[in-house]
């Protein structure tokens, strides 16, 4: 009996060839039909149901069969990331040398906790890249993880370790006060997360205030973090965004800098979508202090069009993330001097062992690009945002509700009358049912915004028309069928 013929997985080099190329061809039908199809199609709730109903067959399927039902049933009720106009979420469309890699590299299934694996070698060399991009000093690494949640949360667990030190041991016990963490209020809810995740409580978290342009109020911070000081807090970090969710505009990192060592607070960069604007010149003052980041939380599935799942956490110093996860069983302690053993165990410096070959579609991708590829890649985007807030600003029936420093717009339509926030966000599911872009949705200042994100090599200054054409359309078409 061959091994086919017993259920198991293995396939001849030829017909493994020939499954690659079936499904080669899934996907080719669908990258073809991306650019200009629906940016959203909801799956029908009869197949919704039929799939949770599924049980577990007793017989396995042919591969063929499985990758046609693939076809049919799932892939056309996508999510449209790679529609020109794919602006909702802040996830680019994949480059497709990261495509390929991510299938050899899948193909491998190189665990990268450790060992003298040259995907730890990539691994390494990938995240100094990162960290010479953002602006970060020699010396400074870190690692890869599935996004920006992750990335936040284990440089946060760094920072635990680094200012309340014995807390991985002792617990919260060690503490000698409320330890306290700052954020802004347009800071990411994985910060949120994080800060529960890590012990510390939601109270644990001072959201502080933003300026007009929708910034940490550098001012209310110092005041904040002093006066829990003095009420017997014991501040320990201050997170800064560089390239908030809502509106794209980074915080003044140099002077909330100056307010993390003044009391000898770690400093923290959410960076997950525009801390690579640093490698920008024009934006250089923007980012000046991010240098002086303790960590930053970086995603390179975000706006370097890396494919999913690609987070990395970068720190100064490295050694802050093994006091706090290093860790290895008895079977994998290996002789300093033994042929398996590498320069760096990659799963001491967060908290997973198992660890996927996430950096070899990193790599490829940013091999494919190279550094001035991507200059010109993220002022395209910035171009484009910009322009649908240009014509948003001279559209009698939009307003701009919020300036970017990046890649973001914050537009919404003025009806005759009524709650302008319910029209909206009315009009925002219409946007959705429509399928011509998508957008999400956000309250700034109390008014609710139609959001976009471009972080989209497909977009061009005409999808800005498009965007204002298909919101004025469809608004005044709401307006017109409004009792």
């Amino acid at each position: 009996m061959t091994a086919s013929q017993r259920g198991v997985p293995d396939l001849d080099p030829r017909d493994f060839r020939d499954l690659l190329r079936y499904a080669a061809d899934v996907a080719m039908r669908h990258w073809e039909r991306l650019p200009d199809g629906a940016a959203y199609v909801r799956p029908p709730d009869a197949l919704v149901a039929a799939v949770r109903a599924q049980p577990l067959p007793a017989r396995g399927m042919s591969s063929r069969e499985i990758l046609d039902r693939i076809e049919r049933d799932f892939v056309p009720y996508r999510l449209g990331v790679g529609q020109r106009r794919w602006w909702g979420f802040i996830n680019s469309p994949p480059h497709p040398v990261g495509i390929a890699a991510d299938l050899i590299a899948t193909t491998l299934k190189n665990n990268c906790a450790g060992t003298s694996q040259i995907a730890v070698t990539v691994e390494l060399t990938v995240m100094d890249w990162l960290a010479r991009l953002v602006g970060l000093p020699a010396g400074s690494n870190g690692l890869l993880v599935s996004g920006g949640s992750m990335a936040n949360l284990v440089a946060l667990a760094a920072c635990r370790e680094a200012k309340l030190p014995g807390t991985r041991r002792r617990g919260l016990r060690s503490a000698t006060g409320q330890p306290t963490v700052y954020a802004s209020t347009e800071a990411h809810s994985c910060i949120v997360r994080a800060v529960e995740l890590l012990g510390l409580g939601t109270e644990a978290l001072r959201l502080v205030p933003v300026d007009g342009e929708y910034r940490m109020d550098v001012r209310a911070l110092r005041e904040t973090v002093a006066a829990d000081r003095a009420a017997g807090l014991e501040p320990i970090c201050i997170v800064a965004s560089a390239g908030t969710v809502n509106t794209g505009v980074v915080d003044p990192l140099n002077a909330a800098a100056d307010v993390a060592r003044e009391y000898g607070c770690w400093f923290h960069v959410d960076g997950a979508y525009g801390a690579v604007g640093a490698a920008l010149p024009e934006l250089a003052g923007l980012y000046r202090g991010i240098e002086r980041a303790d960590s930053v939380a970086l995603d390179p599935h975000k706006w370097l069009y890396v494919p999913y799942e690609a987070g990395a956490t970068l720190v100064r110093d490295p050694a802050t993330l093994r006091a706090m996860f290093a860790h290895r069983a008895e079977y994998l302690a290996l002789e300093q001097d033994s042929y398996l053993e590498g320069p760096v165990w990659i799963s001491d410096l967060g908290p997973q062992l198992t660890r996927e070959f996430r950096a070899l579609k990193v790599w490829a991708v940013m091999q494919a690009v190279g550094l001035e590829g991507y200059r010109e890649l993220w002022r395209s985007d910035i171009a484009v945002a910009r322009e649908v807030a240009r014509r948003a600003r001279e559209h009698p029936k939009l307003e701009v509700v919020a300036a970017t420093d990046l890649s973001c717009f914050c537009v919404r339509y003025m009806p005759r009358g009524g709650d302008v926030n319910a029209f909206n966000r009315t009009l925002l599911d219409h946007t959705h049912r429509d399928g011509r872009m998508f957008i999400s949705g956000t309250t700034l200042g109390g008014k609710f915004a139609l959001r976009g994100c471009v972080t989209n090599y497909r977009s061009g200054l005409e999808d800005a028309q498009i965007c204002i054409d298909t919101i004025v359309e469809l608004g005044e078409r709401l307006e017109r069928e409004s009792p």
